[in-house]
């Protein structure tokens, strides 16, 4: 999730993967992973290189919608192997997508 974070704040700010870097005191490789999700970077690192896109990284807790919250009890009333097969045909979905 953050590293979709860094992603977007870069897109958002037009620079590139060693301008954050550099701005941020990391490494671009180190951008690269964030942002294809194969490393998380701590949450620290995370708000260096949004606030080094120009933008402020907030967390906050909000009180769960009354439909998330029924999706939520939806989701664990039923059984872990009807969760994982939708999760796989999600993913297959999702994959799909992105071959165009």
């Amino acid at each position: 999730m953050l590293g979709v974070l860094i992603r977007e704040a870069r897109e958002r700010a037009g620079l590139t993967q060693a301008d954050v870097a550099r701005r941020a005191r990391t490494s671009q490789p180190a951008i690269a992973r964030y942002e294809a999700g194969q490393a998380r970077p701590r949450l620290e690192t995370a708000q260096r290189c949004v606030e080094a896109c120009g933008f402020e990284l907030r967390i906050e807790l909000e009180q769960a919608s009354p439909q998330r919250q029924a999706a939520a009890e939806a989701a664990l009333a039923r059984s872990v192997e009807d969760r994982l097969r939708t999760n796989d045909a999600f993913t297959r979905f999702a994959a799909e997508l992105r071959r165009g």
